[in-house]
């Protein structure tokens, strides 16, 4: 991995120099937020489980319709708050609040590239300490990793937003994480 590819280095140092400030109520605070959006996804899940089941009714596809849809416009929302809605600016509105939590490991980070490898999963290791076994986890996985993407796709819809070609929640090593702009091309 050449420095270069990094061009705004400064910028992720910064965000994790923010994180590292933070103090431990304020880190405990923001992983009760993703353990609170944790149980309110298992409570979620095990409803439409249950739906399926006693109704003998595929609920998958109204799922992955809803998901894209609700985390879509979450996107766009964040958008609103940007004159730009370049790469730089998509890890300002989403990808920064997770650099403290999700240890990445930087690929490429310039004018038309985010791309980057999450090591670790608040979401992920709230599912397990709320009891989920790892089977339950990677059937939820491509569902509730869907958000990410869609959040990224809608804050600009001419961003290419690759899917993701490893989760942890699936068991791999990382989350992977790739974002090309081409100027809407």
């Amino acid at each position: 991995m050449a420095k270069n590819e990094i061009k705004y280095r400064e910028i992720i140092d910064k965000t994790k120099q923010k994180w590292e400030k933070k103090s431990d109520d304020e880190k405990t605070a923001w992983s009760r937020m993703f353990r609170r959006g944790v149980e309110r996804w298992i409570l979620m899940w095990n409803i439409l489980k249950r739906i399926e089941k006693e109704f003998n009714i595929d609920v998958m596809g109204i799922v992955r319709e809803e998901i894209w849809k609700q985390s879509f416009n979450v996107g766009k929302n964040l958008a609103k708050k940007y004159k730009k809605h370049g790469v730089k600016e998509l890890y300002d509105a989403f990808n920064a609040q997770f650099e403290g939590l999700a240890d990445p490991i930087w690929l490429e980070f310039d004018d038309k590239v985010l791309h980057k490898w999450n090591r670790a999963c608040p979401n992920y290791q709230h599912f397990k300490d709320l009891g989920w076994t790892d089977k339950q986890i990677k059937e939820v996985a491509p569902y509730f990793c869907l958000q990410d993407i869609g959040i990224m796709t809608g804050f600009n819809p001419k961003l290419e937003v690759f899917p993701q070609s490893r989760l942890l929640m699936l068991g791999h090593s990382h989350c992977t994480y790739r974002v090309e702009d081409h100027e809407g091309k």
